[in-house]
């Protein structure tokens, strides 16, 4: 079971997009998007494994790992950012992908120590869809 005050904190971020087509858009958790509609969809980042912060550095270095591995899987992505409405924890870079399935995107979160993504299917509202850290 997830930690609950984890749950609420990603439960009560906005999912911000800024460069995908359409203009800027936020996602929301439980919420359908109408810039994604239609669409098969994750939004993840590699920042911050595990939920531990990590220097701005280390973050950015992740964050190119992570395009690079969306350039090699020949996915299309727009970059973002997770804010927290609450203010207590800095705005974290992301990636929409467009047309990844969720278990790839599942697997690809782990990859980097995620603890969750947030993913959406061509019907329905964004969704928190916890990463599993057992194989």
């Amino acid at each position: 079971m997830p930690d609950p005050s984890l749950e609420a904190a990603y439960l009560t971020t906005d999912y911000r997009v800024e460069d995908a087509p359409g203009g800027p858009f936020v996602i929301r958790i439980g919420e359908v998007s109408r810039e994604l509609a239609g669409l098969e969809w994750a939004f993840v980042t590699a920042c911050n494994p595990g939920s531990g912060r990590l220097p701005d550095a280390e973050n950015a270095h992740r964050m190119a790992q992570l395009e690079a591995a969306m350039r090699q899987g020949g996915w299309r992505y727009y970059h973002g950012a997770g804010v927290g409405r609450g203010g207590q924890w800095p705005p974290e870079p992301s990636l929409l992908i467009i047309g990844i399935r969720e278990p790839e995107a599942i697997e690809l979160a782990r990859q980097f120590g995620q603890n969750a993504i947030v993913a959406g299917r061509a019907a329905g509202g964004a969704r928190l869809v916890w990463v599993s850290s057992e194989r």
